[in-house]
């Protein structure tokens, strides 16, 4: 994306992210469906430098963003099929919970410490 176009394209990201936050409460099957057919997600095999080949969901809209918004939309319907409903999350970002006993909380371990800092201050206040 050159910077002139991501300028023109900066609506339709912030879009694209609000739509994404909003569709990651797994139980809402309705609204990933309809980023996948909105985005219309379609799957296509890559054979990337050293890599095995893997799955991509190429969107099939004019833009990056568009294109983009077709891999982003079939992430957590990935995820969901694979690992159940229950493994979003979101603190300062959302993240995906791929632990083994699904025990993650936070995005990072900086967003960890600022959380368990907010807490204890918390704390000593009461």
């Amino acid at each position: 994306m050159s910077p002139a176009s991501g300028g023109r394209q900066a609506p339709l990201i912030a879009e694209l992210d609000t739509e994404l936050r909003q569709a990651l409460p797994a139980d809402q099957a309705a609204r990933i469906n309809a980023m996948i057919r909105r985005y219309g997600a379609q799957p296509y095999l890559v054979d990337d430098v050293g890599q095995p080949f893997h799955l991509h969901f190429h969107g099939s809209g004019g833009t990056q963003v568009e294109a983009l918004g077709g891999e982003f939309a079939t992430a957590p319907a990935l995820v969901v099929d694979g690992y159940g409903p229950d493994r979003f999350g979101q603190c300062e970002a959302v993240y995906i919970d791929l632990t083994r006993n699904a025990s993650r909380r936070h995005c990072s371990t900086a967003c960890t410490a600022r959380a368990k800092t907010a807490a204890y201050r918390s704390r000593r206040q009461s």
